[in-house]
């Protein structure tokens, strides 16, 4: 389920990390504390620019600090060199290549500057059961929450209709298909937002683009790619780099070797 969490007050970080003395036992460690840690959302290990990524979800950037501190207090040793992130803009791209026309649209985005909504305990709990089960009946949710199944569907119908909840996909597994995980961090050099929104728009619709961010930090944009060799991803950014030579200023680029963990809601409920 892709739920719209800033409308709930909750704030997208990411903490990039180079690694140095750090063997693959101690990388494991290092994953697993994420992968354990309550406000991650996203976990991964990479190779290229940085080695490994882990996404947190917060209320603000004070409580991100705090947790990046506690990272640097039991990892300092095997940290080079950190980046931070804020996502501005997300969106949800379709996976064009799964389909027979292979026609590329945007299934939903949403921003830092959405309104927030208020929600009860009740539709928290929702929220953290349908994450990562969104095909589960509302007879087992009700039974989950002690409540009717119609309540449940009333309450569901509400949290669409404030566009807390966005849409229902399916979670993938790239390898399974054949497909990398690439992602570019892009520096751009003070573009208008008219050529802005052009490169957006753009980089959106590559084939195999699912998650483009707008984000503020040590760079601008974000484009997260499920491609079939890294001979694409090269060219890709190539492509972009002469479509847009006047704003891109720089990239980095690194590429997914493992998935720790990936949980679009805090405290979400693993898969039933």
């Amino acid at each position: 389920t892709v739920i719209n969490y800033f409308k709930l007050g909750i704030v997208k970080f990411k903490l990039y990390l180079r690694l140095t003395n750090a063997n693959k036992e101690k990388l494991e460690e290092i994953g697993n504390y994420f992968y354990e840690h309550k406000k991650t959302e996203w976990v991964v290990l990479t190779s290229g620019r940085w080695d490994l990524i882990a996404g947190f979800l917060v209320k603000n950037v004070n409580e991100f600090d705090d947790e990046v501190q506690k990272v640097l207090n039991d990892f300092g040793p095997y940290i080079q060199e950190k980046a931070v992130t804020a996502t501005l803009y997300l969106a949800h791209e379709t996976r064009s290549f799964l389909r027979e026309n292979r026609k590329k649209t945007s299934i939903v985005y949403h921003t830092s500057k959405d309104r927030q909504e208020k929600i009860d305990d009740i539709d928290l709990e929702i929220l953290k059961i349908i994450t990562k089960n969104a095909r589960l009946p509302v007879t087992e949710i009700a039974n989950k929450l002690k409540t009717t199944p119609r309540v449940i569907s009333y309450r569901l119908k509400e949290l669409e209709r404030k566009k807390i909840i966005l849409a229902y996909k399916f979670l993938l597994n790239p390898k399974a298909i054949g497909r990398i995980f690439c992602k570019t961090n892009i520096y751009l050099s003070n573009p208008t937002k008219t050529r802005l929104e052009t490169f957006i728009n753009y980089a959106s619709s590559i084939p195999g683009t699912v998650w483009p961010q707008r984000v503020m930090g040590d760079w601008d944009f974000e484009l997260d790619m499920e491609l079939e060799n890294y001979d694409y991803f090269q060219n890709i950014i190539l492509d972009l780099k002469e479509k847009f030579p006047e704003i891109i200023k720089d990239h980095d680029f690194c590429i997914v070797s493992k998935e720790f963990k990936l949980n679009l809601f805090p405290n979400s409920y693993p898969s039933i």
